[in-house]
This record gives C-alpha cells, sequence and structure tokens, in this order.
C-alpha cells in the first residue's frame, strides 16, 4: 500500500491569517487491481481553536474529528477538486511534468503551485502553513500574456520565455480553455484569449454576453474587454480574491455530490446535475432566498442564449464573512453555443427533463425561493423583458451583428416558446 497525504491549510476569512484545516491522506495499492481510497479529517488545532469555517459544508460540515471518505474523483476529496486544474492546467501539467493523461487527480493537485488556486484553500507537505505569495503578472503584461497563451495553445515556443515559465506555475484556473490571472492593484482578472482554432470570437461573444446578462440585473462576473490587434481577450474579475484576502468558494459539482467531468456519457446524462437538486442543497446551507431566485434567473438566461455549457462546475458560492453565511456567486463561463441552436441544457430543468420548454422551466418553481407560481411567472416575464431589451445592445460592446442577430433571434424564439403568464 502507497500512502500520500498532504496538509490543508485556509485563509481565515476574519483576519486573513493561515492557519492548518486539516490533512487528506490518499491509499494506493501497489496493485493495479486494488482500490484506491482517499479521505480528509480536519486537524484537532483546528477544532481546538473552535473555528467556526466548514470549508465544505455539504460533504464535510461536521467540524469534528471523523474521517470523511472520498467517494469521488478515485478518492479525491470533492473541495480539494475543485482547487485543482481542469483541462487546460491538466495539459500542461502532462507536458511539464511527464505526467499520463490516466494520472489521479491527487498528481495534478500536488504539481499545481498555490498562488493561483481558486478559493481560499492551499496545500502543503508540512503542518505549519508555508503557501507561496501570489505572484500572477502586473497588467502591464496583458497584452504578452494574451500572445503567450495563444502561443501556449498552438503548441508552439515560447515568445516570452520568463512569462511562459511564470504561466507554467500558475495552472488552476478552471475550464478547458487558455487562460491565466493579472493583478490590477487589489483586483484580479481571468485573461480568457480567443485561440486560433475559434471560428468565432469567442471572448468577445462572452464579454457581450456577460454584459447582456448584467444589464438584465442578472449578478454576472464584472468583465471587461482586451483588444489588442488582431487579439482579442475577455478579462472576468475574479470573485475569490480581494487584495491578498481569499475568499472560499465551492462548486456546484460539490455541492451536488457529483463529478465533473462526468462518468457517464453525454447520452445518459448525470441524474445529479440539476438546477432544482441545486437550489434545495443551496437552501439547507442557509442561501438565501433572493440567491435561489437568481439561480433561476441564470436557469432561464441559459436556456434563451443557448448556453448549454452550463454543467455543474460552472455554478459556485462564495462565503460571505460580512454576513456569515454562504452566498451564490456571481454568473461565470456563460458562453452561448453558436454553432447550433441547443434543444437541452446540461443541468436539468425540472426532474428528469433538460429540454428547453416551458413545462421543464417551471415543474419545479416551489425550490427556488418564489411565493407560488405566479410569482413565479411575473418574475420570468420581467426578466426575459429585460434581457430581450438588452440583446439590442450587443453591438454597443462590440459583436459583429450577424453574431448579435444569431442570439437576438434565439432569444425571441425560445421567448415566444416558453411565454409565461403573467
Amino acid at each position: 500500500m502507497t500512502t500520500s497525504s498532504v496538509y490543508v491549510h485556509l485563509q481565515r476569512p476574519d483576519n486573513g491569517e493561515w492557519v492548518t484545516v486539516g490533512r487528506y491522506t490518499l491509499n494506493r495499492p501497489e496493485t493495479n487491481n486494488g482500490i484506491v481510497a482517499g479521505s480528509f479529517k480536519y486537524a484537532p488545532s483546528y477544532l481546538e481553536a473552535d473555528h467556526p469555517w466548514a470549508i465544505d459544508p455539504i460533504n464535510l460540515g461536521k467540524l469534528d474529528t471523523t474521517p470523511y471518505a472520498a467517494p469521488r474523483y478515485n478518492g479525491l476529496t470533492d473541495v480539494l477538486r475543485d482547487i485543482a486544474p481542469d483541462a487546460w492546467g491538466k495539459f500542461l501539467l502532462q507536458k511539464e511534468h511527464n505526467l499520463s493523461a490516466n494520472a489521479h487527480e491527487f498528481e495534478y493537485l500536488i504539481n499545481s503551485g498555490n498562488a493561483d488556486r481558486w478559493g481560499a484553500l492551499a496545500i502543503g507537505l508540512n503542518k505549519k502553513p508555508s503557501t507561496s505569495t501570489i505572484a500572477s503578472p502586473k497588467m502591464p503584461k496583458l497584452a504578452d500574456m494574451v500572445e503567450e497563451l495563444q502561443l501556449m495553445s498552438s503548441r508552439q515556443p515560447a515568445k516570452h520565455v520568463e512569462l511562459r515559465k511564470r504561466l507554467m506555475k500558475t495552472l488552476s484556473s478552471g475550464g478547458a480553455r487558455p487562460k491565466a490571472t493579472v493583478r490590477d492593484g487589489n483586483v484580479f482578472w481571468l485573461v480568457k484569449p480567443t485561440i486560433n482554432t475559434d471560428t468565432r470570437n469567442i471572448a468577445l461573444i462572452e464579454y457581450a454576453c456577460m454584459r447582456m446578462g448584467s444589464r438584465a440585473t442578472l449578478n454576472m462576473a464584472e468583465t471587461a474587454l482586451h483588444q489588442d490587434h488582431a487579439r482579442t481577450a475577455v478579462l472576468v474579475k475574479r470573485f475569490d480574491r480581494a487584495d491578498d484576502q481569499r475568499h472560499m468558494v465551492l462548486s456546484g459539482a460539490s455541492i451536488l455530490k457529483t463529478e465533473y467531468p462526468a462518468k457517464l456519457s453525454v447520452n445518459q446524462n448525470n441524474a445529479n446535475w440539476s438546477y432544482p437538486l441545486l437550489a434545495q442543497s443551496l437552501r439547507l446551507i442557509g442561501v438565501p432566498d433572493v440567491d435561489l431566485m437568481e439561480l433561476f434567473g441564470r436557469m432561464l438566461f441559459n436556456a434563451l442564449i443557448g448556453n448549454d455549457d452550463d454543467h455543474p462546475r460552472n455554478h459556485a458560492i462564495v462565503w460571505s464573512q460580512s454576513e456569515k453565511k454562504w452566498r451564490l456567486s456571481p454568473a461565470f463561463d456563460v458562453v452561448p453555443n453558436m454553432e447550433e441552436t441547443p434543444r437541452n441544457l446540461s443541468m436539468q430543468l425540472s426532474q428528469g427533463r433538460w429540454d428547453i420548454s416551458y413545462d421543464a422551466l417551471f415543474y419545479d418553481w416551489k425550490y427556488f425561493g418564489f411565493a407560488n407560481k405566479a410569482a413565479t411567472h411575473h418574475y420570468a416575464k420581467h426578466l426575459i423583458a429585460a434581457i430581450i431589451d438588452s440583446s439590442n445592445l450587443l453591438e454597443r460592446d462590440g459583436l459583429l451583428a450577424e453574431d448579435a442577430e444569431l442570439i437576438r433571434s434565439r432569444i425571441q424564439s425560445v421567448a415566444h416558446q416558453l411565454n409565461p403568464q403573467a
């Protein structure tokens, strides 16, 4: 039996100090036929100090010394999978450390640095926290960063060698597309460029759609646009960072106790990928009704624009220390499918229903904080009208007329199909 373990450190939400919150252990049999098992245990020192923060209120909610088994990700605890790299970071780590495409999730976790991790957690081999400092490039490096990310996505040699080295050490940002973080004063931005294989200007489309949702009163992450000659990138403000303080976050996948990417095929779907189930779980941990209504609004927005990449890892909660409660994070990674009009979303709109339809959208209204179905209809009617009005400004945000018209016509078509009554 091979045993590996790391200490898990947390930046305290109240004063910014780093503390050891627990320890993760992975047991791997030396033969491939054995069972891989992982577990997390809160540190006695963390419990004795009476710290109130459960780093995962769904899967690690009870603050005691009982070890928590890790039933998903081949033994990696959900909240640690949240701070590990996704497809883009894994690709780079495979190149940098000669990792197999089938390497255990733990290998990706320990080979990525703490500087760029999502949320307020870090890992270390020592019991005492010894986290690396935030090493994100400053904003003047933005143009070079966009160029270097494009070169990396095309598997081309580095033009900015030192920047490439730095980017290779900050791999924990999620998603399949190239991205990196820059710091501008006390604000952190996630930089996501359009790449050579894109048939459309995806960065610009994301920027315009995020702006459209924000104008329609949805709580979207703040965005900015970078354009330099033929290079375009969308900048998305990181809601898990403010100056040197990192905020606790948890993905929708962890909340729903599901894996992303799913083990099941797309055609089989995953029963836990569900907006109503997510709303129910959020209510159980004290997320207010206004956020559940916001979640319904995002589901409606995704249906209208055709964003079928609304999988569980594209939803999250963030800890509010001032309110001492978890809140739904700002929306992020909201990008419509521009190649074809989706008939389904990745997440269920109601139990067993992935289809974009009136019945699927409104059947489980009671889980989203509304007083009754009429109140749900009223909310939806006004949000749809606001989204339609906002879509008329897509060209003002720089979107090509043909792309703007495609999105507008799709919104009109789906809105007519849904047709919520007052």
